[in-house]
């Protein structure tokens, strides 16, 4: 198996002359020129392009190839997130477009039921609430209408320096004011430059090169001059004294590896990257190196001793460790209160939190199994949770971040990290587990999750469902007949699960309600002063409830 391999980028402050940041402070104005006029050359139709060799000439050689490859990985990763970023927002206008015509469904039928029954003062409120529901269909509509027609058209609309400093020059009536956010708008566009390197290239980087200095623990910076700033500033900036306080195993092994590499061409070099980004305190230099994971520290990783399943949530890490026979042996609960944090905030809380995560892997010796999914797939299985402190929970959530730190982590400490199908673990784990091993919806599912990496099959519980001779299953609520095994079956028990699962949490409730009371209520009186209960759950949820007398 491939040692596996991750990108991660290190950081450090810059200390630098007046001479040397005039020098970088042109660099990027004349990098960002060049960069905005290839990227106005993408959006011309195929048969207007320039080439690369076109561009360059008719930009008059600014500089090197090679730096120009960096112009041109920018824009295209620029290009990829807005694309990315369109795609999450039409599904995102799509789930919620269809939820907001349920709920205006459900409003008009709430409407004239009230209105039957004649109570003006509710109808009227309720009609309020459907004025303001259609109201907001509409706009999502026309925002869904603008993104397929931008889709279509394969358009880019990128704004470098910001949309909303490009919004404030609008409210600008001075002329001091302008000329201060004319200041502030070029320097938003012209902060930043980057530099690609490769493993061939003289120590990972043909025009930034990374070497040991005479100081311990300390490297000097060789910054190449494009070809049009060496009348003014020399061929070359030297920097020398950079440190890094994180990544420093990273750095010294790539630095090391470049610096064996002049001597003995067997060897392959280390790519290095470096972006030099301009912020209030001065310029910062991010360099980005490819980190392997460490054998050494895999081997006591042992696959037949068991795994660590574990469920991400909004607000915490629902782990559970299980043997190699699929057996929970303990479980554990790694909280992350996200809410009313700011993003440094939640990456701390994050970090701490899939540290603890580690930690508890290394201690086990065992791997760690999660989802494979992305972030608008697991925010969807949430979306579902009608209530205000939940949704306000859901919007800080960072999956993403979580998911790409458990991977760096993963490949940092030499742990082994799977990543399994993540089709009805939460409904799998409800069903067979919860009540079984006392666990929580969440813990349960980190309990499907690990035994799926095994590949045991997960067959629903005779208890629950009845199962024939012939391997069909029967239930009373609606009928249903699938082969066990198939997820169009899995499919279909989800949707009769959930209605019937929440009926009966409901209910369940009133029955609790009156026997600790010991007064006797009438539950079809309760349920029609329920909002959203319609007459015929009404009737569907009494007879559920005469159904199942131990309620």
């Amino acid at each position: 198996m491939d040692t596996p391999t991750k990108t991660l980028t290190f950081e450090t402050r810059l200390d630098l002359i007046h001479e040397q940041d005039a020098a970088l402070c042109h660099y990027a104005e004349l990098w960002n020129q060049v960069k905005f006029r290839w990227f106005a050359n993408l959006q011309k139709p195929k048969a207007q392009q320039l080439n690369r060799t076109q561009f360059m000439h008719e930009m008059g050689m600014p500089f090197s190839y090679r730096v120009f490859q960096g112009v041109r990985q920018s824009i295209k990763g620029l290009i990829q997130s807005y694309q990315t970023n369109r795609n999450n927002r039409l599904v995102t206008l799509d789930v919620k477009i269809k939820q907001l015509e349920k709920t205006l469904n459900k409003l008009k039928q709430r409407c004239d039921h009230v209105a039957e029954k004649g109570c003006p003062q509710q109808a009227k409120q309720l009609r309020n609430r459907l004025r303001q529901k259609q109201v907001k269909l509409h706009r999502w509509q026309q925002k869904q209408a603008a993104l397929v027609a931008e889709k279509q058209e394969n358009k880019t609309p990128i704004c470098f320096g910001g949309r909303k400093l490009l919004k404030e020059r609008q409210t600008l009536k001075s002329n001091e004011g302008v000329r201060d956010w004319q200041c502030r708008w070029h320097e938003a566009r012209h902060r930043e430059f980057l530099l690609v390197g490769s493993h061939d290239e003289s120590w990972g980087c043909q025009n930034a090169q990374l070497s040991p200095s005479e100081q311990e623990d300390a490297y000097q910076l060789k910054l190449l001059v494009p070809h049009q700033l060496r009348a003014t500033f020399g061929t070359t900036i030297n920097i020398d004294r950079l440190q890094f306080k994180h990544g420093k195993a990273a750095i010294a092994q790539a630095v090391w590896q470049n610096q064996v590499k002049k001597h003995d061409k067997s060897i392959k070099g280390q790519s290095l990257s470096f972006r030099f980004k301009r912020d209030k305190k001065g310029w910062r230099l991010l360099v980005s190196v490819e980190v392997a994971g460490s054998t050494e520290q895999a081997e006591w990783i042992d696959a037949d001793q068991g795994v660590i399943g574990v469920d991400v949530n909004p607000d915490h890490l629902a782990v559970v460790e299980l043997d190699r026979n699929g057996n929970p042996l303990q479980h554990r609960t790694f909280d992350l209160p996200l809410h009313y944090k700011n993003d440094a905030q939640r990456a701390a809380i994050i970090g701490d939190a899939v540290r603890d995560l580690m930690d508890f892997a290394a201690q086990q010796s065992k791997a760690v199994v999660i989802e494979k999914l992305d972030f608008q797939q697991k925010k969807r299985q949430y979306q579902k949770q009608d209530h205000p402190q939940y949704a306000r929970m859901l919007n800080a959530f960072a999956y993403g971040k979580i998911k790409d730190l458990i991977e760096t982590q993963s490949i940092k400490r030499g742990i082994h990290l799977y990543h399994v199908n993540p089709a009805y673990t939460s409904l799998l784990g409800r069903m067979k587990y919860r009540d079984r091993h006392g666990f929580s919806d969440h813990h349960a599912a980190a309990l499907v999750i690990g035994r799926r990496h095994y590949g045991f099959k997960e067959k629903p519980p005779k208890q629950l469902i009845g199962i024939n001779a012939k391997g069909t299953v029967k239930t009373e609520h609606p009928p249903v007949r699938m082969a066990l095994g198939d997820y169009q079956y899995y499919n279909k028990l989800q949707r009769w699960y959930q209605p019937l699962e929440k009926s009966l949490d409901f209910l369940s409730g009133w029955r609790h309600f009156r026997r600790v009371n010991r007064v006797s209520y009438s539950v079809e009186a309760r349920l029609d002063g329920r909002p959203g209960m319609s007459p015929d759950l009404i009737q569907e949820s009494t007879t559920l409830l005469s159904a199942h007398p131990a309620l």
